[in-house]
């Protein structure tokens, strides 16, 4: 099975998601390092698969060891950060809650706190600008994770 049928299959089809792009780049070799056209509704839904252990809305979509795979380390990225298999792993500053991410252009990211069974989608439309990220980091910490922790 190609890429693109595996994806419709797989997150289209049994997660009800809405996809408006292809996933391959000029040569026709498969693209998955971003650019799906997703919403926010449906990063949220991949959060949310990626926080059940690869099982949605009862069904197992992903092996439960390639999600434990995918979101532990591999590589060390600085001090902070590391990396996983396309996702990004790191504490965020208050009180260190550890998270596993992804970061795409524009500030956006989607974010898994296992230690708080929370998922959390933030968007933007900041492209190719300075600081995008460390932006929605302030955001995610001194407003989102100040709500629902203690």
């Amino acid at each position: 099975m190609d890429m693109t049928s595996r994806v419709v299959t797989v997150f289209v089809v049994s997660m009800g998601m809405g996809w408006s792009a292809s996933l391959s780049a000029p040569l026709n070799i498969p693209q998955t390092g971003g650019g799906l056209g997703l919403s926010g509704r449906d990063l949220l839904k991949i959060a949310q698969l990626y926080l059940n252990g690869g099982s949605w809305q009862g069904t197992r979509i992903v092996d439960e060891s390639w999600v434990r795979a995918a979101t532990q380390a591999h590589a060390r990225i600085d001090d902070d950060t590391e990396y996983g298999y396309l996702w990004w792993i790191r504490s965020l500053k208050r009180k260190s809650y550890p998270a596993f991410y992804m970061n795409g252009n524009g500030g956006n990211k989607v974010l898994v706190f296992p230690g708080l069974d929370m998922a959390v989608v933030v968007t933007s439309t900041n492209f190719n600008t300075r600081g995008m990220h460390e932006q929605r980091e302030k955001l995610l910490t001194d407003y989102i994770l100040a709500a629902v922790v203690p």
